[in-house]
């Protein structure tokens, strides 16, 4: 269903303040954490909802207000669960992206309706993966905003997530195996919507998005308003506070981290790693637990799917006997060898979750 912003009552020929905002906002970040290639391909995701919709046109508006040396394309992923309003969507997006003049690139996935949450998000990170080798793209803009942190963090927090999680989002990164951006982070819902409302730009609504069913969906429109009424009106921006706190301690320990890594270091070889167990006894938990994460992301190039479990089982090789050894995600595997701890990369699994297995 298509929507428009609230119409204002008179159109000024001066910057709202809020929409200044949103620029200055996405601008800032941008600049202060290198979002864009420097020339090539920036290919942007959009579902046709009201934050993609404004992160297309803000990109292009930017691009060619600055100009960038970077070509921008858009990319739509149908998931193929609300029949007709599904296509509609992608049409929309299509009229959208021609009319800027932006390449535009589509994928159609073969999900149902009972598909889970986790199952659709994978599936569509893969499509888009597709797409960004199709568009030559080396990075892909998500609009996820300050308000899609603030949730993200509340939900990780209700889940028991580590401080690496509790960080929240990061600027850029990569997920499932995709270079992603996201310049809305420090972008409010309410801020995107006013952009479009000055803008005049129609958006698509997901009727999905209003149901309580999922649990994101139940944060953003029963939790969080619970808490803004019964707690404090300003819990999203003490929930971004936090995730920014936790996110310089991440990054400060994941540099030390990496020093220490180095430190205990006993072979680096193709698909292995050994590690001094004597030297990771003399570091606090918290810094082996981390040591633990470099060694993991440099075997496997990522560490998604390592629960807190996973690590409890690496951690325990510190102080335990030779012998033993322990089943990781993606086909690694960590053992003890008399003072040495091991892990190595047996093969590549497909993406998919996996408890730890001790024989």
């Amino acid at each position: 269903m298509e929507s428009r912003g609230p119409k204002s009552a008179a159109r000024s020929v001066r910057p709202n303040p809020r929409d200044a905002t949103l620029e200055a906002a996405a601008s800032s970040r941008i600049e202060a954490d290198s979002l864009l290639p420097a020339g090539g391909t920036l290919l942007v995701a959009v579902s046709g909802g009201a934050d993609s919709i404004a992160l297309l046109r803000f990109l292009v508006a930017e691009r060619a207000r600055v100009g960038r040396p970077e070509s921008i394309a858009a990319a739509h992923v149908n998931h193929g669960v609300r029949g007709a309003d599904a296509d509609a969507d992608a049409g929309f997006v299509r009229e959208r992206a021609t009319g800027w003049g932006v390449p535009y690139f589509e994928a159609s996935l073969a999900a149902s309706a009972t598909s889970s949450e986790d199952a659709l998000r994978r599936a569509r990170y893969a499509a888009l993966v597709s797409l960004a080798e199709q568009a030559g793209a080396s990075r892909t803009a998500i609009a996820h905003t300050a308000d899609d942190q603030a949730e993200t963090v509340l939900f990780r927090m209700a889940r028991g997530a580590g401080l690496r999680g509790l960080a929240g989002m990061r600027p850029k990164g990569r997920v499932l195996g995709l270079a992603v951006v996201r310049p809305f982070l420090d972008v409010t819902r309410a801020q995107v919507l006013d952009y479009l409302r000055r803008h005049d730009l129609p958006f698509r609504e997901d009727a999905t998005n209003a149901s309580l069913e999922p649990a994101r969906n139940r944060i953003r429109h029963d939790i969080l308003p619970r808490l803004e009424a019964g707690v404090s009106a300003g819990v999203r921006k003490a929930l971004l506070r936090q995730a920014a706190l936790f996110r310089e301690a991440d990054e400060y320990l994941e540099v030390e981290a990496r020093r220490h890594l180095e430190a205990a270091l006993v072979e680096r070889a193709d698909g292995k790693i050994t590690l001094a167990a004597t030297r990771m006894l003399d570091y606090p938990k918290l810094l082996r637990t981390y040591v633990f994460r470099c060694a993991v992301q440099e075997l496997n190039g990522a560490i998604r799917d390592f629960t807190t479990a996973h690590l409890d089982a690496l951690l325990s090789l510190v102080t335990q006997s030779s012998g033993r050894s322990i089943d990781l995600p993606h086909g690694l595997v960590a053992r003890r060898e008399q003072g040495r701890i091991v892990l190595v990369r047996r093969f590549r699994e497909p993406a998919g979750r996996q408890r730890p297995s001790n024989t």
